[in-house]
C-alpha cells in the first residue's frame, strides 16, 4: 500500500474527501456550529477570565477556569450539533447512542478549547501591556507637570529650609514650643518637596505627613479646632498613591467648619488586608466651593483612574449640611 506513489496518493485522497464533506451543507453547518464554540470560549476567557484570574498570584484559578472553559466548549458543541440541530434538521455529528458520546465531546473539547483560550490570553496580555504603558507614561507626565508647578510657586527651596534650619537653631534653648514648631514645619514642607516624589509612598509616612498639617491648624485654632482623626487596621508597609489623602484632609480644613464642638469633622482611615478606606464628614460652610466642583477633583479621578482603572470607588456629596468624602483603593 505504500509502496511507490501510493503514500501520496492516500494523503491527497484524505484530502480531497475531507474538503468535499465540508462543502457540503452538513459540513458547512457544522463548521458554523463549531466556530459559535469558538468564539464563545475566546470571549469568556478574554472578557472574564483572563481580566480575574490571568496574574501571577492567581494561576491555579485560572488553571480551574480553563477547565471551566472546557466544559463551555463542549456544552455548547453538544447542544447545537446533538441537540438543536437533530431536532430542526434531523443529522447530528456523531451518534446520540453511543454511551461514551459525552466523553468523546469532552475529550475533542481540551484539544480544541485550547487555542481560543491560548489566543486571547495573548491579546489580552498584548492590549494590557499596551494599556499599561500608556498609563505609565501618562502618570509620568502629570507628575512631572505637578512637580513643575510646584517649583514654579516655590522661591528657593534650600533658601527656605536653610532659614528655617536657622530659626531653629536661635530658638531651640529660648522657645523650645515654637522651635518644635518650626521643625515641624520644615518637616511637612520637606516631605512635600523632595521626599513625595514618587507615585506611591509608605502608608505611614502619608499618615504622619497628614497628623503634622492638622498640628498646625490646631496651632492656628487653638481651643476652638474640632477635628477627630482615627486610623484603625494595622498599619505595616502598604504603599499608596502620594499626597493624594492629604487631599481630602485638606478640603476638609478649607472649606469646613472646624470650631462647633457640637458637630466636630471626623476623618477615618480604614486599612486592612486588601483596600485602604478615608472617610471625612464636616459640616457645610455655605461661601465654600467643595472638592467635586473644584480643579483638584478632576485631577484626583484622572489619577485614580490612572492607577486602578475602576478598581475604587470615591464619593463626595452633601447630606443634610454635612458634606462627605469617602475613597476606597486597594492595597
Amino acid at each position: 500500500m505504500f509502496i511507490g506513489g501510493t503514500w501520496e496518493y492516500s494523503n491527497e485522497l484524505i484530502f480531497n474527501k475531507a474538503r468535499e464533506a465540508w462543502f457540503k451543507p452538513a459540513g458547512i453547518i457544522l463548521f458554523t456550529t463549531f466556530n459559535i464554540a469558538y468564539f464563545s470560549v475566546y470571549a469568556i476567557n478574554y472578557l472574564v477570565f483572563a481580566p480575574r484570574f490571568l496574574k501571577p498570584n492567581k494561576i491555579i484559578q485560572y488553571i480551574i477556569s480553563f477547565f471551566l472553559m472546557v466544559l463551555c466548549f463542549a456544552a455548547v458543541r453538544f447542544f447545537l450539533e446533538e441537540i438543536l440541530i437533530l431536532q430542526l434538521l434531523d443529522f447530528h455529528n456523531y451518534n446520540l447512542e453511543r454511551p461514551d458520546i459525552v466523553l468523546i465531546y469532552l475529550t475533542d473539547s481540551v484539544f480544541y478549547a485550547f487555542k481560543p483560550c491560548l489566543f486571547s490570553s495573548l491579546m489580552f496580555l498584548f492590549f494590557r501591556f499596551t494599556q499599561n504603558k500608556s498609563r505609565i507614561h501618562e502618570l509620568e507626565l502629570q507628575h512631572q507637570e505637578a512637580q513643575m508647578s510646584m517649583l514654579k510657586s516655590q522661591i528657593s527651596p534650600h533658601f527656605l529650609f536653610n532659614t528655617l534650619n536657622g530659626f531653629y537653631s536661635d530658638l531651640y534653648d529660648k522657645q523650645p514650643e515654637t522651635a518644635e514648631d518650626i521643625l515641624k514645619l520644615s518637616n511637612l514642607l520637606r516631605y512635600v518637596t523632595y521626599v513625595a516624589k514618587e507615585n506611591y509612598m509608605p502608608l505611614t509616612k502619608e499618615i504622619n505627613f497628614i497628623k503634622d498639617y492638622l498640628y498646625f491648624y490646631k496651632r492656628r485654632y487653638e481651643d476652638e479646632f474640632y477635628v477627630t482623626l482615627s486610623v484603625e487596621g494595622h498599619i505595616s508597609d502598604e504603599n499608596v498613591p502620594s499626597l493624594m489623602l492629604i487631599h481630602f484632609v485638606e478640603n476638609l480644613c478649607k472649606h469646613g467648619i472646624l470650631n462647633d464642638s457640637k458637630k466636630p469633622a471626623t476623618i477615618k482611615i480604614s486599612v486592612n488586608d486588601k483596600h485602604l478606606e478615608i472617610e471625612t464628614k464636616n459640616e457645610v460652610n455655605p461661601s465654600e466651593n467643595y472638592m467635586d466642583k473644584g480643579i483638584g477633583a478632576k485631577n484626583i479621578k484622572r489619577r485614580l483612574e490612572l492607577l486602578f482603572k475602576k478598581d475604587y470607588t470615591l464619593i463626595s456629596e452633601n447630606r443634610n449640611s454635612t458634606y462627605v468624602a469617602y475613597l476606597k483603593i486597594p492595597l
